[in-house]
């Protein structure tokens, strides 16, 4: 753990404070508004200076300065993310600490990618239970994210709904990314454990969390996920308690009431996947999440709009219109200048515009010349004398045209060739 994070120092300096808005953040991310917060960190709204574009901030609170196991999180948490690729999983742009006054602790932040939208909690507050088309669409999307993770040995171990998020793209595209790797535990590292429970939220945590046998590998997750469908499915928890301990012991002993009682009309295939991975024995589970999609994926009938239209919304989302080629090409031989750093920026030219442009030329050529080949025959038929004349001026016209074509051809040719354009030939 870094020096200015110990406990000696938090105990010793004064308790920092959260930035507030219009404050610079490590010399680059200036605040602008709070997003929510949570028992251990706050997200702020801010914008990177340095390549003028919105990000969030995770602050740990002031006051888990004093919690080395809050501080381990955190960076576990950053650690975790910087790991993963995956669309479906929220990037880690950058982490350090807030440097405030000398007599303050240093406070740990990590900038994330800006999402838009709402987490599933919300979504499922608003709207009441989901459609079995929804709730199929999101969990094979957490599939994909959790892969990612289950690829590197990372366990996220706390899936419930408000670590789903549906971030809406630029061309209104829902996409679910996975959040908080807080407590995500890797298979070469010791689990974080808060007392003699593993650490978790109590209404999802699968029973070899609630034992705390240590045995927690990706079915863990699978259990995760699947008590997030069936709450999904039907507006209401699986478990049901007054505190921690009953939730725990519901887990453990309670039975969980059948989705098809709840809602008749599911799919009868849909409420057999979720109680498999709500399986109480990790054996009897899907063994990894490519097991859980391929059984979600016959299901999955959510296909709102095609890409052509996808497409089309994303250009019509556009703040402004692109530039020209030509005024890319004004941009392009000027060197821009960024915070002291010279860049040469480069445009490559449109070659594949002017091989499109050498094709319809000799289209057009290949077209023309049987015109070409069939007028001196013309002009020479007895039976059209009285036509000779106009069949040698057109016979000359169109000559002089294949000759302008054959030109035009070849200068663009050789253009593309070396770059320069050359000389035509002489026709």
């Amino acid at each position: 753990m870094p020096a200015e994070w110990s406990q000696d120092q938090s105990e010793t300096a004064r308790t920092p404070e959260l930035p507030e808005p219009g404050e610079l953040v490590q010399g680059r991310y200036r605040v602008e508004g709070e997003l929510g917060r949570g028992g251990m960190g706050v997200v702020l709204a801010a914008r990177d200076e340095m390549l003028g574009r919105p990000v969030a901030l995770k602050v740990v609170l002031p006051k888990m300065l004093r919690s080395p196991d809050a501080v381990d999180r955190f960076g576990n948490e950053a650690r975790s993310l910087a790991q993963l690729e995956s669309p479906n999983v929220v990037r880690v742009l950058d982490f350090g600490t807030f440097n405030q006054p000398e007599t303050c602790a240093g406070l740990p932040f990590m900038a994330l990618e800006f999402l838009r939208g709402e987490d599933l909690f919300s979504t499922l507050a608003r709207e009441g239970a989901l459609s079995p088309a929804r709730v199929v669409r999101y969990a094979l999307q957490a599939c994909a994210g959790l892969a990612a993770a289950h690829a590197r040995g990372i366990i996220h171990r706390d899936l419930k709904p408000e670590n789903l998020f549906l971030h809406v793209e630029a061309d209104g595209h829902e996409c679910l990314k996975v959040l908080d790797f807080g407590i995500a535990r890797s298979h070469s590292r010791r689990a974080l454990t808060r007392g003699h429970l593993g650490v978790g939220s109590p209404g999802y945590m699968s029973p070899e969390q609630v034992e705390g046998t240590g045995e927690v590998d990706a079915r863990t997750d699978i259990w995760g996920l699947g008590v997030v469908m069936y709450e999904l499915l039907s507006h209401r928890p699986a478990f049901f308690g007054d505190n921690p301990q009953s939730l725990c012991l519901q887990i453990l002993t309670a039975e969980v009431t059948p989705l098809n009682e709840l809602r008749p009309e599911l799919p009868p295939a849909l409420v057999a996947i979720v109680e498999r991975c709500m399986e109480r024995d990790p054996a009897r589970r899907f063994s990894n999440v490519a097991e859980l999609a391929e059984a979600l994926s016959p299901l999955d009938v959510w296909n709102p709009e095609t890409d052509a239209e996808r497409i089309r919304r994303r250009l019509d989302a556009a703040d402004e219109a692109p530039l020209e080629i030509s005024e890319l090409r004004r941009v392009a031989f000027h060197p821009a200048k960024t915070d002291g750093i010279d860049v040469d920026v480069t445009i490559a030219d449109a070659v594949p515009s002017r091989r499109r442009r050498i094709v319809s030329l000799l289209v057009a050529a290949i077209l023309v010349l049987p015109i070409v080949l069939l007028l001196p025959a013309v002009a020479r038929a007895p039976a059209l004398q009285p036509a000779r004349a106009w069949s040698s001026q057109a016979l000359e016209r169109t000559q002089a045209a294949w000759s302008k074509v054959r030109a035009r051809a070849h200068e663009l040719w050789m253009k593309e060739a070396d770059g320069k354009p050359q000389p035509s030939p002489a026709p």
